[in-house]
């Protein structure tokens, strides 16, 4: 329940000057984050994107522990349990729960999947389920428990089944208000897409406008740009060699005061105008994080120090002195202050140590004069690092961290503390800096973005990038002819589609447009007219497509509610193999191309597959990084052919196979040929760096493109506009 939020809402306010200055935590505080840690799911637990399904997997750890009285996964630290949430399976409940019907341990069990997509993909669909189990109880036809058990066992059962229907109804509600509601209607777009990063966006009054930090084409002189939303073109309003960040703009719209700092220099908080010109300094020391403008425009709310040691101020725009407004006693620190929309409170990161903050609330007299005990509005104990006020004044947004800033995500928490705080799942991973307009319905955010590449390898040359942005490039795939590659990006800026290049990387364009949340795994028909790939639904399973390679003809191969992914032609082009997990456990299906009956292909696993260009064997691999199998047709017998190919990085030709196999401890990849005739294998080259997903080879046999990610490229400006 915890987990959900529910219980939080009964938790008293802390008050008192110095509730978030505690230098000692309890020693009951791990107790408390092996709690947390034991309800994650695994995506959650690896700081990857997260949806409703994550969810399903907590609940799945509270229904296991309501039937058995124990966790599902328990360590002796928070880093011991996370590690038993990502590799151990849990105890059979039946084993703990003698008496437990097979029917409520199948619901558990499936809640419980590592992989979110064999879980319940909607909560939805686990209420249907457990309403059924509750038609059962009550009709009798529930799988009998041991006459040992007795009457009362039989009725513990069915009240525990009456018990976990409400919470699903609160939990289905709960995340209906965190991922539904608001979001549903909201559009998520790019405001910049500049090499390198833009960070800490602000709207201008009017919200026509943000103004934000760039580091310039080369990243090295962070300055101030304004830009008008929807326009591409950007102005530079600063030009100095130091770094300028946090620009804020005056509620009359015409200042726009920022932070600057340079080696040897005390750095300062300055104004300038949105169209360029003189600067005017207003302080002689550079405020840790945001400013925040009072409504009047008199004041600017700043946090003096370093980014572990500050306090609260008030600066007076017209002149005078800083006037404090927190004194947090070291080691704590208060930082990333925002005044209302109203100007009668302010919000502010109150942090009682290293990566453990809050949020507090301090409500304002006039004249800005503090009043009262601040009042605590989050019990997360995270690294916050942004901050602002929803337009009406009743939220407050903000960017936290688990993982001291590694993976940040945005939240929204009611102002008043009476629901619990939510995660922004719209917004995605490592994202900061939120920002709301004053008038309209748009928040700005900052997106780091991961920069993964298709590359070029020629034999004996060197490898370099082919298919390039700040987004994502993968899963390459030559044409039959060799004139065209496919493969997968979100460099439209919204969702992975599937583009088309030509062979030299030039003339990029998509052939899909929002056929489903995400396209991806593209295969080219033998005949070089058609491309197959899969597509998530809106309802969160995966089916495969085909579309001509001209972006007509778009056509569904598959509709069954499982995932059906990673599509690969048959050499005569009337079959397209598949992996689906449709029975349960993922295998290798195959389709006629025009769609129909799928035909089971494996029995014992398989995910990724090629057919032989005689049309007699299937090579395929049973998970990511795994070894290559062979079955041919005839006898329906596998045997291992490679001992292991990384991240579906293998492709068949007539007379062997090109993979790339395990890193060493260089960090390279090998990229070898292993033949058919003899089973012998050769190594033509190794590959630096870290591979994704995909490896094709030109007709030449020349040419090999690979996906190469970087670590970080940079970070984008994004914009949410609910309509």
């Amino acid at each position: 329940v915890l987990d959900f939020g529910v219980a939080k809402l009964t938790e008293p306010a802390e008050t008192g000057e110095d509730s978030p200055t505690r230098t000692m935590r309890p020693a009951t505080e791990e107790g408390k984050i092996v709690g947390t840690a034991a309800y994650m799911s695994p995506e959650q637990a690896e700081g990857n994107k997260v949806d409703a399904r994550s969810d399903i997997f907590s609940f799945g750890s509270v229904l296991y522990e309501m039937v058995t009285g124990r966790r599902a996964f328990q360590g002796e630290t928070a880093a011991s349990t996370l590690a038993a949430v990502l590799k151990d399976e849990p105890r059979p409940a039946s084993q703990v729960t003698p008496d437990l019907p097979k029917e409520v341990e199948r619901v558990i069990r499936r809640c419980l999947r590592k992989d979110p997509r064999h879980r319940f993909q909607h909560m939805d669909d686990l209420k249907v389920a457990l309403e059924e189990l509750k038609e059962e109880s009550d009709s009798g036809t529930l799988s009998a428990v041991p006459h040992t058990a007795g009457a009362r066992r039989v009725r513990r059962v069915r009240l525990a089944i009456l018990l976990i229907l409400p919470l699903v109804v609160v939990a289905a509600w709960l995340l209906w208000r965190r991922g539904g509601g608001e979001e549903q209607s909201a559009v998520v777009t790019q405001l910049t897409t500049y090499a390198g990063s833009e960070l800490f966006p602000c709207f201008s009054p009017d919200g026509s406008q943000v103004a934000f930090t760039w580091g310039g084409e080369k990243g090295d002189n962070r300055d101030i740009y304004v830009k008008i939303v929807g326009e591409a073109n950007s102005l530079r309003l600063t030009t100095n060699p130091g770094a300028d960040v946090y620009p804020a703009w005056s509620p009359d719209g015409k200042r726009i005061a920022f932070t600057r700092s340079a080696p040897g220099d005390s750095g300062g908080v300055y104004l300038i105008s949105p169209l360029g010109g003189a600067e005017r300094k207003l302080t002689n020391f550079a405020p840790a994080g945001r400013l925040s403008w009072s409504p009047d425009g008199r004041y600017l709310a700043v946090a003096r120090g370093t980014s572990r040691a500050s306090a609260l101020v008030l600066l007076p725009v017209g002149g005078g002195e800083p006037r404090p407004i927190s004194s947090p006693r070291p080691p704590a620190w208060d930082w990333y202050p925002a005044f209302s929309p109203d100007g009668s409170q302010l919000a502010y990161a109150g942090c009682s140590g290293l990566n453990t903050c809050d949020l507090y609330i301090r409500e304002l007299a006039p004249d800005y004069v503090p009043r009262g005990s601040p009042r605590r509005i989050t019990r997360q104990e995270l690294l916050i690092s942004g901050l602002d006020w929803s337009r009406d004044g009743e939220a407050l947004i903000y960017e936290a961290s688990v993982t001291a800033g590694l993976v940040t995500y945005l939240w929204r928490v009611d102002a008043k503390g009476r629901r619990p705080p939510a995660r922004i799942e719209l917004a995605g991973p490592r994202v900061s800096d939120p920002t709301v307009a004053p008038v309209g319905n748009r928040m700005a955010f900052s997106r780091e973005q991961g920069n993964v590449d298709i590359w070029r390898y020629t034999v004996g040359g060197v490898a370099n990038p082919l298919l390039t942005s700040s987004l994502f490039e993968q899963s390459p795939r030559f044409s039959p002819d060799g004139m065209k590659v496919a493969f997968t990006s979100d460099r439209g800026g919204e969702t992975l589609e599937i583009w088309l290049a030509n062979a030299d990387g030039s003339n990029p364009y998509p052939v899909t447009n929002r056929v489903g949340r995400y396209q991806g795994s593209p295969d080219w028909s033998p005949d070089g007219r058609w491309i197959a790939f899969d597509s998530q639904t809106k309802e969160g399973h995966w089916d495969i497509w085909v579309v001509e390679a001209s972006g007509a003809g778009l056509r569904r191969v598959t509709s069954e509610r499982s995932d059906d992914v990673i599509p690969s032609w048959s050499r005569d082009g009337k079959s397209i193999y598949f992996c689906s997990n449709r029975t349960g456990r993922d295998q290798i299906w195959r389709v006629a191309a025009d769609g129909g009956k799928a035909e089971q292909i494996t029995s014992d696993g398989g995910h990724t597959a090629f057919e032989s260009f005689d049309g007699k064997t299937l090579y395929y691999t049973k998970t990511e990084r795994a070894p290559v199998f062979a079955m041919p047709f005839a006898e329906r017998r596998e045997r291992q052919v490679i001992d292991l190919v990384a991240a579906r990085n293998f492709t068949v030709v007539e007379d062997g196979i090109y993979y790339l196999g395990r890193r060493s401890e260089n960090q390279r990849y090998p990229l070898s040929f292993y033949q058919f005739s003899g089973g012998t294998t050769r190594e033509i080259a190794q590959l630096e760096g870290d591979v994704g997903l995909g490896l094709t080879v030109s007709r030449d046999r020349k040419t090999f493109l690979f996906t190469k990610s970087s670590v970080v490229a940079g970070h984008d400006l994004m914009l949410v506009e609910w309509r």
